[in-house]
């Protein structure tokens, strides 16, 4: 699986980067809202760990952008814990698949892309049983 990590802070870019492959995943970084549809787009990620607030863009122009891309679907994880205020009513429009209300730890986050990982899984093969 790819994951894409979206955070303004380099320190926690690395962080989550080390975490997640430790699990065994590929892994992408953008440092904020535009860099982040960029990769979207190019890379084309089964989970987004998006941190809110996020730079150029913010995590809410992200999840617009997102919204707008019927034919991208990735699990999202919102870290809700950034030092800026968050717009939780912005925020409600949207689809994300976890929240994590402060700063995860490293198992808190493994835990949380290992439920994304396997819920995208689930569905890739429920979607190839309903072909076939």
């Amino acid at each position: 699986m790819h994951v894409l990590i979206a955070s303004s802070s380099a320190y926690r870019r690395e962080l989550y980067q080390q975490a997640i492959h430790s699990l065994g995943h590929d892994v992408s970084l953008a440092a904020g809202g535009v860099d982040c549809i960029q990769q979207v787009r190019v890379c084309r990620p089964d989970v987004l760990v998006l941190e809110a607030p996020l730079l150029w863009g913010g995590s809410d122009g992200v999840l617009d952008m997102l919204q707008g891309l019927n034919s991208i679907r990735l699990r999202i994880i919102l870290v809700a814990a950034g030092t800026g205020s968050i717009d939780w009513f912005q925020l409600s429009r949207f689809r994300v698949d976890d929240v994590l209300f402060r700063l995860p730890t490293l198992p808190e986050l493994q835990r949380a892309i290992g439920d994304a990982v396997r819920d995208a899984t689930t569905r890739l093969v429920e979607a190839d049983q309903q072909v076939a």
